[in-house]
């Protein structure tokens, strides 16, 4: 009876923590709307239209927009029930616990985590965490007793459970696959293997919906969201001495691609665009163009139109290539005439390129005056290297590298003239370009062309590696435009804008700027990821607003966090050691989740949040340890009488 008031009251602190936390004083700065933009996603799902990015899985933002739907727009309803849900969670620790524990240690780890647990704090936040961990410690408590009692039911239910926390948190994933393989290990029977099938089959079930709508979208199997390339460039970025902040790597710059560009050679280019100004309705509008497998050009009319603003979609390439395109509008009334965006279209077309070659010089006909002749010309003064496209860059008046790099930033002349001169020195061993405001370009003698080779430092520096300007145009004034075409030419001109196009091409973008960033520094990255691993688990807090997030009162909560943090995880290795000692290999399973979390996170950039899922399960060593401390102080006592 004790033992079950000391759970209900651990559930009851958690609750009334996240009811003071929701109503009174959080000590986070987010507010009720969270800080991942749940609350507009669950918006615009409870409106009835599409889930709009692939950012995130959308188990969260539908939890979100069944209430919205229902009652409205007050997030303090979901918030709620989240608290509620997330005072359940010291029942489910104490009912896991029992499984290796006594019920007394049992109802300790129930208590700390009543007490203690980091997700009471985030259950009055618009975030996953809470709910994703009620679920997760759930399909663990349904796993461990589909291993007690056989239930081929039970492990079917795990599965589904698993798979929905996923579709809360995407680092899951692999947590139903972790399960079924411990089953086996377990017991290598027919039944069993059965069981463990049944497992990763419910989990896949759950994903199926999910995975069905991304492919249909992209082509692309994406079981949990895009966000992990991005991550892992982060976590590539916090290495050596930039270990606690990526903001400070040079490498960073190259987050901004050279040209405008899709990998997704096998799904249509979305072009989106409006016209100027608030005119009369055009007779035509359209899109012209052929790229450089097929001269021909190709007229496409708009799939979509609302008011002025129009979009179109180029065939899939199915392959690296060029496309070179133009807009058409045709006017009306007596005198209708065809104007083109740009001006003189069909001699100077727009250009965008598919290509998966993130890093290199996608420019193969010379068209652009970019970065990369920049280099070439600058290699050329000092080391006499061919330059490709020579006739072209003559003919648009480019003598050499100052001159080029002169006319990349000419449009911004006007803006801060004094920052565009640029210094070039050079030795045998590479290149030093310097513009006016600092901003720096290292080009090294051993050069294989891709832009990371290259050091870039700076805002000058910065924005001449993203621009690029017509050759041709620069070679040859295009047409003038009359005053009454201002009205029809295309402004806000977007290919591939849209989430289902930008997002797993970034995804894709991301993913070759970290791996090139490993492949240059893998010690380095292997260090900082061992020290991830353990830094996870400790809140380090810093007055760097770079680094992380500022409000009111954070220095002080940022220290008390890391002490508190601090503690945590020094009493979770002594309960570790403790129970090891007692129990030995019994304990794998706890221990085993609780390690997937390094495993799978500590490459890429995290922070204590990621682990909150897993706290519960650490409360249990953490009440071993205090178990075991208070054993050994009884018995120093009993030695002493």
């Amino acid at each position: 009876m004790i033992r079950t008031a000391i759970v209900q009251t651990a559930c009851g602190i958690s609750l009334a923590l996240g009811l003071f936390f929701l109503f009174v004083w959080a000590p986070h700065p987010w507010g009720w709307e969270g800080f991942d933009h749940y609350h507009e996603l669950a918006l615009t799902v409870a409106a009835g239209q599409p889930f709009p990015t692939m950012e995130v899985p959308w188990g969260y933002a539908y939890f979100l927009a069944a209430f919205y739907r229902a009652f409205g727009d007050h997030p303090w309803i979901p918030l709620l029930v989240q608290v509620t849900l997330n005072a359940t969670t010291p029942l489910l620790v104490f009912t896991l616990a029992r499984t290796w524990w006594p019920p007394s240690t049992a109802a300790l780890a129930a208590l700390l985590t009543g007490i203690f647990s980091f997700n009471t704090i985030y259950a009055s936040t618009q975030s996953s965490d809470a709910v994703c961990t009620v679920l997760f410690i759930t399909a663990i408590v349904t796993f461990v007793k589909a291993r007690r009692t056989d239930s081929s039911a039970a492990f079917a239910v795990a599965g589904v459970l698993t798979g929905v926390a996923t579709q809360f948190r995407p680092n899951l994933i692999l947590i139903p696959a972790a399960l079924a393989g411990f089953a086996l290990l377990e017991r290598m029977t027919l039944r069993r293997v059965l069981q463990a099938a049944a497992l990763l089959l419910c989990a896949g079930l759950t994903l199926t919906p999910w995975v069905v709508r991304n492919y249909r979208l992209t082509h692309t199997m994406l079981p949990t969201s895009v966000h992990g390339g991005v991550q892992l460039w982060y976590g590539t970025l916090q290495v050596g001495p930039y270990l606690h902040s990526r903001a400070y790597n040079p490498r960073s710059v190259f987050e901004a691609p050279v040209f405008a560009y899709t990998s997704l050679e096998d799904m249509p280019i979305v072009v989106e665009g409006g016209l100027t100004c608030d005119g009369p309705q055009p007779a035509d509008v359209a899109l012209l163009y052929w790229t450089d497998h097929d001269s021909i050009p190709r007229r496409l009319q708009p799939t979509r139109a609302e008011a002025r603003r129009y979009t179109f979609q180029i065939p899939a390439q199915g392959h690296d290539a060029v496309v070179y395109y133009y807009f058409a509008v045709s006017t009306t009334g007596a005198e209708a005439v065809v104007q083109p965006t740009p001006p003189d279209g069909a001699r100077f077309p727009l250009v965008y390129f598919v290509s998966r070659d993130h890093l290199g010089d996608l420019d193969v006909h010379g068209d652009l005056l970019d970065v990369f002749d920049v280099v070439r010309l600058a290699r050329h003064t000092a080391w006499g290297e061919p330059v490709p496209f020579a006739n072209r860059i003559r003919a648009a008046g480019i003598a050499n590298a100052q001159d080029a790099a002169a006319l990349l930033m000419q449009p911004l002349s006007r803006q801060d003239a004094r920052h565009l001169s640029a210094t070039f020195d050079h030795d045998d061993m590479a290149i030093g370009v310097t513009f006016g405001d600092g901003s720096t370009i290292a080009i090294p003698r051993v050069w294989h062309g891709s832009i990371t080779e290259l050091t870039i430092t700076g805002s000058v520096a910065t924005t001449l590696m993203s621009t690029t300007r017509s050759l041709p145009a620069l070679a040859e004034p295009d047409a003038k435009e009359s005053p009454s075409a201002q009205c029809n030419r295309f402004i806000d001109v977007r290919l591939n804008q849209v989430f289902y196009r930008s997002e797993p091409h970034m995804m894709r973008r991301y993913s070759t700027l970290a791996f090139d960033n490993v492949r240059r520094e893998p010690g380095a990255f292997l260090l900082a990821s061992m020290y991830r691993a353990v830094r996870l688990f400790v809140i380090e807090g810093t007055s760097d607003r770079l680094t992380a997030h500022q409000f009111a009162g954070s220095r002080g909560i940022y220290a008390a966090a890391m002490i508190v943090s601090f503690i945590y995880a020094a009493l979770f290795v002594l309960g570790v050691a403790i129970a090891l000692r007692r129990q030995g290999i019994a304990i794998a399973l706890p221990l085993l989740l609780i390690a997937y979390v390094p495993a799978t996170l500590a490459p890429v950039l995290t922070n204590m949040r990621y682990t909150v899922t897993v706290q519960p399960l650490m409360f249990m060593f953490t009440a071993v340890a205090l178990a075991g401390l208070l054993e050994w102080v009884r018995g120093r006592g009993a030695q002493t009488d």
